[in-house]
């Protein structure tokens, strides 16, 4: 039997997953893309399309799949057209996995809407009010939003303001990677702006190729790194007791690393990487990816690596300090000097 699909969105994506009966871990391993890829597809449903080259995976993952596979996922897509099919028994955690995104919702007294924007402030990317009410009766939710379920647990989540947006706090950048590497951090982003002393997480923890893809996919990027040869990082080696020149040298390697990233853009691509420099005094790492913030400040008496890391989703809703920390990184960048 051939299985063919003329357009993936998200309801397609879903279903094919299901009927590899994959976790959304495994089959974003499957495709070789970032978890957070895959979620958005699905939350997305029928709004949200792939990317080509991903259109072009997903239809050799339907072509390779057994026919058992491609008999579940033909059921699912006439089931979700209205045709009659086979009841197949799911496992029950996927009832609990709904009746407990219900009960948190309702608990809460808040509105599929707002139940969305909250878990927006935690997931750093926000679901439809459609998407949750699928989750609460017919479909399963996604792996991160039952994690953000956890980070919810035990908070008010009926007073969004209360912590400004904040979702996480990690005592160190150690701990931070470990929890949010930078794939996962960047990984099919629209918009990435960062600033700081030299942006290892950038330069040092994302390959190459990687950001070749993102910028080829229409991600924009905006780097702000510490002037190499300014005061500022001087007197940021005299603090955090660095020998003369160290911390310049890997920050003029980092600099390198992402020029050499934009030289081998095409042309029309290239201006969707920006880099510059700035000369301040060294007050907070910031990097913004879509709608979520991380940032370190620079403490006197700590090395960068080991100051707290603070994770910020953006409410739709009102300001909170997702916005403060993008006006930083705005006021900052105006005033850069472009590479």
């Amino acid at each position: 039997m051939t299985t063919t699909v003329q357009r993936w969105t998200g309801r397609e994506t879903r279903a094919l997953r299901q009927a590899l009966r994959m976790s959304i871990r495994d089959f974003s391993a499957h495709l070789g893309v970032a978890e957070r890829t895959v979620s958005k597809w699905e939350a997305g449903q029928e709004t949200t399309c792939p990317r080509p080259e991903m259109q072009a995976a997903l239809d050799t993952a339907l072509s390779k799949a057994t026919e058992d596979v491609r008999n579940r996922f033909t059921s699912t897509q006439r089931s979700s057209m209205g045709h009659p099919v086979a009841t197949e028994t799911f496992s029950d955690l996927a009832t609990i996995a709904r009746q407990r995104l219900a009960d948190t919702r309702r608990s809460a007294g808040l509105s599929p809407d707002a139940f969305a924007s909250v878990l927006g402030g935690v997931l750093g990317w926000t679901p439809r009010a459609e998407a949750v009410a699928g989750w609460e009766t017919t479909d399963t939710p996604p792996g991160d939003v039952l994690l953000a379920l956890d980070v919810l647990r035990g908070s008010d989540i009926r007073s969004p303001d209360r912590f400004g947006g904040l979702t996480a706090v990690y005592p160190s950048r150690s701990q931070l990677t470990a929890r949010l590497p930078a794939d996962r951090l960047l990984d099919g982003a629209r918009s990435v702006r960062a600033m700081g002393l030299s942006l290892n997480v950038l330069c040092q923890d994302y390959a190459d190729r990687h950001w070749q893809t993102l910028v080829t996919a229409g991600a924009r990027v905006r780097c702000l790194f510490l002037d190499p040869a300014g005061s500022a990082i001087q007197a940021r080696e005299t603090e955090e007791a660095f020998p003369p020149g160290q911390l310049t040298a890997l920050t003029k390697l980092n600099m390198d690393t992402l020029l050499r990233v934009r030289d081998r853009l095409p042309s029309e691509l290239q201006s969707q990487m920006q880099l510059a420099t700035y000369d301040q005094t060294l007050r907070f790492n910031i990097l913004i990816v879509d709608d979520q913030c991380v940032t370190q400040p620079y403490l006197s008496d700590s090395r960068g690596v080991d100051s707290p890391a603070f994770v910020i989703g953006k409410d739709v809703r009102q300001a909170g300090l997702y916005e403060v920390f993008e006006q930083v990184f705005e006021s900052d960048w105006q005033q850069g000097r472009t590479l």
